[in-house]
Parts: structure tokens; sequence; C-alpha cells
């Protein structure tokens, strides 16, 4: 499956976002991307990482003030698409409600494949 790429990592890959979160070269190879997203605000930036990992899902959330580092931040949480629909429908997750970094419908798509 492709990696969706949104916002203002659309132009990104697995080596930017290693040198982003200070992670060492090839320290993503393993994974199956599957979205990310992030978004720059005035004074603060807000990026969602969905991936596999050996037919389990994970996210990373990471946010940063004005100092723009996600540096130590590359916490992977377990994750289920149950678990992330319930949290699009009845919460706020990915929508402009909960930060500049919108991506709820680019999930809801992917997600919707993943359960085909």
């Amino acid at each position: 499956m492709k990696t969706i790429w949104l916002n203002d990592w659309q132009d990104a890959d697995k080596a930017e976002l290693e040198k982003l979160f200070a992670l060492n070269s090839g320290a993503l190879d393993e994974i199956e991307l599957l979205l990310a997203s992030y978004k720059q605000g005035d004074d603060s930036g807000y990026g969602f990482l969905l991936y596999r990992l050996n037919q389990q899902y994970y996210e990373v959330n990471a946010s940063h003030d004005s100092e723009c580092n996600l540096q130590g931040q590359w916490e992977p949480e377990d994750t289920s698409i149950e678990a992330l629909l319930f949290r699009l429908h009845r919460g706020n997750l990915g929508s402009s409600k909960a930060s500049e970094n919108v991506f709820d419908e680019a999930l809801k798509s992917l997600l919707k494949s993943l359960m085909q």
C-alpha cells in the first residue's frame, strides 16, 4: 500500500522523518508507513503517523511549540482500526476542531480500504 503524505509532509519521505525525529538512518525501513501528516501553525506544529508492522497497527503523535522540534517524540502506540474509527466518529481525531493538522477524511478512506 502506498503511503499517504499530507499537508506539510506531502513531499516528505521516510528519510526525512528519520531526520525530523532524530532516528538512526534506516530505522523506518521495516515499517509499512500508511499515513503521515504534519501541519505547522503560527507558533506550533502537530504530526500524526500511522504504520503497520507484523500485522499490528501503531500511531505516533508529536507536537511542538515555536522550537519546531520533533526529536525524542517517536513514541509508537498500539492502535487498531476500530480504535481509530471510534476516535474519528466520536472524537475529533484529525479534524480542524483538534488542530490545524487536518487528515480525518484521508484516514477514514484509508481505514475503509484496510478493512476490505
